[in-house]
This record gives C-alpha cells, sequence and structure tokens, in this order.
C-alpha cells in the first residue's frame, strides 16, 4: 500500500503532499529537519492521508495535486478522499 499525506506547517502557512509507505516514519523524518525542503516549516501537523493500490497511483495523484496548489481544493479532497492521521 501507498500513501499521499498532507502536513501543515504553522511557521510557513503552507500544505505539504508527499507520497509514502509508511506515514508515520516519514512525518517524523520531516521534523526531524533532516529533509532540505521541509526543514524551515517544522514543526509539521499531520493532516490526512490517502491510500492507493501502488506507486504508481499515488506519485501520479502526488503530481496532479502539486500543480493544483490551492488550500481550498486540498481541503475538499481530503473531505471526499483523506483519513486522519492518527499519531
Amino acid at each position: 500500500m501507498h500513501y499521499l499525506y498532507f502536513l501543515w506547517s504553522e511557521k510557513l502557512q503552507k500544505i505539504y503532499i508527499g507520497e509514502t509507505t509508511d506515514v508515520l516514519a516519514r512525518i517524523d523524518y520531516h521534523n526531524s529537519g533532516r529533509q532540505r525542503y521541509t526543514s524551515l516549516g517544522v514543526p509539521w501537523t499531520p493532516i490526512a492521508y490517502v491510500e492507493f493500490e501502488n506507486r504508481h497511483e499515488a506519485l501520479a495523484e502526488e503530481k496532479r495535486l502539486k500543480k493544483c496548489k490551492n488550500r481550498e481544493y486540498y481541503k475538499k479532497y481530503l473531505l471526499e478522499n483523506g483519513k486522519k492521521i492518527k499519531k
């Protein structure tokens, strides 16, 4: 199973979208500050995730959503497809 995950940075006022097979480990990685792109937004708050059967589908959806860059669209998308991240 592959997942798209959505994180929120209060500091940057931005949503980050990523793909992984282990959502909780990936959130910990982002919050450790070791990932160059997300290190400025620490701490990242988990919002939700969406499941996909394979990596190809997850990456295609990640690419589509990242082109969108519309917070309101993300909210609607997550209401229809997302599951809360329990950490």
